[in-house]
C-alpha cells in the first residue's frame, strides 16, 4: 500500500507477523526520527498493525520533511 493523503497528513498502514516485528521497525523509525528531528504520529492496534502519519506541525502542511520521512520508512520496510 502507497502513501495516502488523508486530512492532509502522509498516511500509511503497515501490518506485522507479531508485535516484535511491529517494535523493531517501529524503533528503526524512531532512531531516524529522533536523528532528523522529525516525528510521525503513530498509532498501533491489534497487536500487530500500525499507522503511521507525516505532517509538519509547524508548517500547517506536508512538506519535503514529510515526503523524506516517508522514503526512509519505505526503504526500511522493504528490508522487514
Amino acid at each position: 500500500m502507497d502513501w495516502q493523503v488523508l486530512n492532509n497528513r502522509l498516511t500509511k498502514q503497515f501490518s506485522f507477523k507479531n508485535q516484535t516485528e511491529l517494535a523493531y521497525f517501529l524503533l528503526q523509525v524512531a532512531k531516524h526520527a529522533d536523528k532528523v528531528q522529525h516525528h510521525p504520529d503513530v498509532f498501533i492496534f491489534n497487536c500487530s498493525k500500525m499507522k503511521i502519519e507525516l505532517f509538519t506541525h509547524d508548517k500547517n502542511e506536508i512538506t519535503a520533511l514529510d515526503d523524506a520521512l516517508a522514503r526512509f520508512i519505505d526503504s526500511i520496510e522493504k528490508e522487514a
